[in-house]
């Protein structure tokens, strides 16, 4: 028995893993084409970052409900369908001409990516209960889904500099096929981890609002969103205005995810020597320096500031792992609501950072917006690990 449940967890977490991949493929497809569509529809960047955050906000704010659902039932349906939707929604914005329907496709494959994470990652929770490498399960999961979503800004860039905007749509079969084979990959989820209390969605919420650790970890979690949010955004506006390709800012953003989920693979090694709260503090308190060595380089000493960049990719996300099993393991019985809390709510809090700033990027200057997220990681670092968060982490990592 122990060794099919053994055999089974692995089968899990590597067709958990493949669907986080391909997900985040779709999810990061559309970031270096962002100064195409808004060169395309004869848009501003206020407009577009708009339009982005709306869409980031609308998805992420979902995730704790499709949690809340999620921990509820035996299907699997959310992965699959969440999957399909990201692969048919996300290459149509940007085939379309109409700027109203770039906002619908662009908010409907975000709902994919909603429906599909709450579920996949308290599943690797689920399959690897009492597991004392969930730590490092959970890194190879997230960490799989960011190098996919490392992936994602060089295809779409190559495709569509290559072969033109119709030429995404050729990678939504390969989505679709996959949402096939994960279905019938991952295992049944055993009946006896679904939720059976029949307690009200605003009241888990409230409960998780109110208290200072899950504060402390949401925003820790909110911050490291902003930064991956603005970096993401903002960044190919540089690149582009000194002159770099579509081809190259896509390889650069790539380069960036990588080594980002690099991070998440290697974070529990780092994290079981120094700890914890150490991790977040040095996943925030090197983008400051990182960030104004990027800047004071970029123009001179082009090749090192792309560098910088893509390093900066890898404290980033240095803390992702960490704060997600603390949080599923202090909320055991509602895994799906604090997953999508963790992912989902804080990338919405950290995706409203992009309306406002890009009218900053608009009135001083692009490079700003990167210093500003810095600055608070940094101050985040200093003032965001409270005591009680400290004691979480020594009973919950």
């Amino acid at each position: 028995m122990e060794n099919n449940t053994l055999t089974a967890n692995k089968k899990a977490i590597f067709g958990l893993s493949m669907g986080h991949f391909m997900v985040d493929l779709y999810a990061s497809a559309l970031i270096p084409l962002y100064p195409f569509l808004t060169s395309k529809l004869g848009i501003k960047l206020s407009t577009i970052s708009l339009i982005i955050a709306c869409g980031h906000l609308f998805s992420s704010m979902m995730q704790p409900l499709f949690g809340f659902f999620a921990d509820r039932m035996r299907h699997r349906t959310f992965m699959a369908w969440g999957l399909v939707m990201g692969a048919i929604f996300i290459p149509l914005t940007v085939a379309v001409d109409n700027l109203w329907l770039v906002a619908l496709f662009l908010l409907l494959g975000m709902c994919g990516n909603a429906l599909f994470h709450p579920q996949v990652t308290s599943l690797v929770n689920t399959f690897n209960f009492n597991n004392p490498n969930l730590s490092k399960y959970m890194g190879a999961f997230m960490g799989l889904g960011t190098i996919g979503y490392a992936l994602g800004p060089v295809m779409s860039s190559t495709l569509v500099e290559h072969f033109g905007p119709y030429s995404l749509s050729y990678v939504t079969v390969l989505g679709i096929l996959t949402a096939i084979i994960l279905y019938f990959v991952v295992p049944k989820i055993p009946a006896g981890t679904v939720v059976q209390a029949k307690e009200n969605f605003f009241n888990i919420m409230k409960e998780i609002l109110k208290k200072k650790t899950y504060l402390s970890l949401v925003w820790i979690a909110v911050v490291k969103s902003g930064m991956s949010i603005s970096f993401g955004t903002f960044v190919p506006f540089i690149l582009k205005d000194r002159g770099f390709t579509l081809s190259q800012i896509g390889m650069i953003v790539t380069a960036f995810f990588v080594l980002s989920g690099v991070s998440m693979m290697t974070s529990s090694k780092i994290e079981k020597k120094i700890g914890a709260e150490n991790i977040i503090r040095l996943s925030f308190w090197t983008i400051l320096p990182l960030v104004l060595l990027f800047i004071f380089t970029i123009d001179k000493f082009p090749a090192l500031a792309v560098a910088i960049f893509i390093l900066s990719g890898y404290f980033i996300f240095l803390s992702v792992s960490v704060t997600i099993v603390a949080a599923q393991n202090l909320m055991k019985e509602h895994k799906g609501v604090i997953s999508g809390v963790m992912q989902g709510f804080s990338w919405g809090i950290g995706a409203l950072s992009l309306a406002p700033l890009g009218y900053i990027g608009e009135a001083i200057g692009v490079e700003k917006i990167l210093v500003i997220m810095a600055a608070l990681a940094f101050l985040t670092g200093i003032f965001g690990i409270t005591k009680d968060l400290k004691q979480v982490f020594k009973e919950c990592v």
